[in-house]
């Protein structure tokens, strides 16, 4: 029976999440915030929601500065609370953004 151990080069399992280009990716067409939850709206008509919590900044924010956000399809910027969340971070489930 062969090994993994063996393996040379070994990537993990998620490394391709990070070699996606943006292109390949859908946009992120509307935000909102609902509850303790930000939802976003994907151009494939996809809604992803995720938790308010998986930010601090915008969990402490008031709902003007969580309003005043920037939208380019790949990344939402809340200049506010110098927050971004990417469509890479919605798509996986990554909690890259305390």
């Amino acid at each position: 029976m062969n090994s993994a151990k063996g393996i040379k080069n070994k990537k993990p399992a998620t490394s391709w999440i990070t070699e996606l280009s943006f292109g390949q990716l859908p946009a992120i067409k509307e935000v909102s915030f609902i509850k303790d939850e930000i939802a976003f709206v994907l151009n494939d008509d996809r809604i992803i929601c995720i938790p308010l919590a998986w930010s601090k900044k915008l969990q402490s924010a008031n709902q003007q500065q969580r309003q005043n956000f920037r939208n380019n399809g790949i990344h939402v910027f809340w200049d506010d609370v110098d927050e971004i969340i990417g469509v890479k971070n919605i798509l996986f489930g990554k909690q890259l953004f305390i």
